[in-house]
């Protein structure tokens, strides 16, 4: 099989010649990208090009809100010590505007944003004041990926759940308060939001692009942030609207969710969607991989679920000896792909972190058969 079709049989929950070996984060099919990088990236980028399965996501330009022809402004960078400035933005609509502060790091590590735009419910009519125009990106960069990759992979259409779309506007303490002290507000964006993406859906089907379609955000619903049945009420109650044209196609849904997803398995099931990435273990989830397997075969891929910190803290035999562990549990009867849980954020790869990305490539790709 090529991995094209590799990717694609697992993601149908079938089996494939071997399982896919996909590396979240290392797209060694982008020379902008590879030659970007410090030189410790050198053998996890051979070892990539040379047994991976490419899973790409071209991510939709659709604008804030999901509304055409408005943007955030950067309009003012404050100083707050010899590391981090704050760069603030403002994004301008007719009931006047929103204010963001995004934190950036002077030494390379990852920002964090100080400030959601809405803070009140004032605020939220201000973000909804903003006139809807459906967006319609070119989608001449998805075609261009898949060019360049061929049939050493797949490039999945990369779309921002509704829920995230309401989480970067109120953060995620908001968020949560407000699902029990103004609930109503949370369910009107929501539905906003679900009824701009499903336009968007049938947009982007008529342009041709897919047939994998990633979402990203489910985990911003998930325990212990929100209940299982605050799950079902934001995102099982309201997604099948922009799923469903995307399976009535003959299209299927990648899903990215980290956390703990354990008691959310039923409601990813009722929403009908084909993969399921990462399914993390405790401690860091509450899945039980062997539980995942037993619950979803058949049904839903899981796509998963190396943890990040695996790869730079353990020693190689037992890093090994857990690519072997996951094989055996999820690769049998298909409906697998084994990767990263997240992407690598550090600027230089310590000796240990990239000889087990090596060893989880080559030796994935050996003893996923």
């Amino acid at each position: 099989m090529t991995s094209r079709q590799r990717l694609l049989t697992a993601i149908r929950c079938q089996e494939p010649d071997r399982v896919p070996v996909h590396v979240w984060g290392v797209p060694a099919w982008n020379q902008e990208w590879v030659e970007s990088r410090d030189p410790s990236y050198r053998p996890v980028i051979e070892a990539v090009a040379e047994h991976g399965d490419y899973l790409e996501i071209w991510g939709v330009p659709a604008g804030p809100l999901l509304t055409q022809g408005t943007d955030w402004q950067a309009v003012e960078e404050q100083e707050v010590d010899v590391d981090w400035t704050d760069r603030v933005s403002v994004l301008d609509t007719p009931r006047g505007p929103l204010r963001s502060v995004y934190r950036l790091s002077r030494r390379g590590l990852p920002g964090m944003q100080q400030e959601y735009p809405v803070k009140t419910p004032e605020e939220v009519e201000k973000a909804l004041s903003l006139p809807y125009v459906p967006p319609r990106p070119d989608c001449a960069r998805f075609f261009e990926m898949e060019r360049q990759i061929g049939e050493r992979g797949l490039v999945m259409v990369g779309l921002l759940n509704p829920i995230y779309l309401v989480q970067l506007l109120l953060g995620s303490e908001r968020l949560a308060l407000w699902s029990v002290e103004r609930r109503d507000l949370i369910l009107l964006l929501l539905e906003t939001f679900t009824q701009r993406m499903e336009d968007l859906v049938r947009y982007l089907l008529t342009q041709g692009v897919g047939p994998v379609f990633h979402l990203t955000g489910a985990e911003l619903a998930v325990p212990p942030l929100h209940s299982p049945a605050d799950f079902r009420a934001f995102l099982v109650d309201f997604e099948p609207r922009f799923l469903r044209p995307v399976q009535e196609a003959g299209g299927l849904w990648h899903v990215h969710c980290h956390g703990s997803v354990r008691r959310v398995l039923d409601g990813f099931l009722a929403l009908g969607i084909n993969c399921l990435h990462p399914v993390e273990a405790p401690p860091t989830g509450d899945t039980p991989l062997a539980e995942a397997k037993q619950k979803l075969r058949g049904r839903i891929c899981i796509d998963g679920n190396i943890q990040y910190d695996d790869l730079w803290r353990l020693p190689e035999d037992r890093f090994r000896a857990l690519v072997r562990e996951v094989l055996a549990i999820a690769a049998p009867g298909g409906g697998f792909i084994l990767d990263v849980t997240a992407s690598p954020y550090e600027p230089a790869l310590s000796a240990q972190a990239a000889r087990n990305y090596v060893a989880l490539v080559e030796k994935g790709a050996r003893w996923g058969y």
